[in-house]
């Protein structure tokens, strides 16, 4: 599964509870910019944590903002160790 598929399963997943998924997965299908697509997300899903109606929805939105915080967090751990490997490649190829 890749990260766009990820994030449409958690958004058709929010669509019950939460009015704003169905369009955001429009922009997710549409979307180019991964970080930027990320980051909107996440304010998005925050927001709508603080506007859902009833208790059990608060919940559902806060297990996938926290699964969409998880995705990040690799994905800048991921971005760290790209830099560090490319760091490396430079060393070798000063070396010639």
């Amino acid at each position: 599964m890749t990260k766009k598929e990820y994030l449409l399963k958690i958004l058709e997943q929010l669509e019950p509870i939460w009015e704003l998924a169905p369009g955001l997965e429009v922009v997710v299908e549409q979307w180019d910019l991964w970080d930027d697509l990320l980051n909107t997300l996440l304010d998005a899903v925050e927001s709508g944590i603080h506007s859902a109606k009833d208790e059990v929805s608060k919940q559902k939105m806060k297990k996938w903002l926290d699964a969409l915080q998880k995705m990040k967090s690799m994905e800048e751990e991921s971005r760290m160790e790209d830099e560090k490997d490319l760091e490396e490649l430079d060393k070798l190829l000063d070396n010639f």
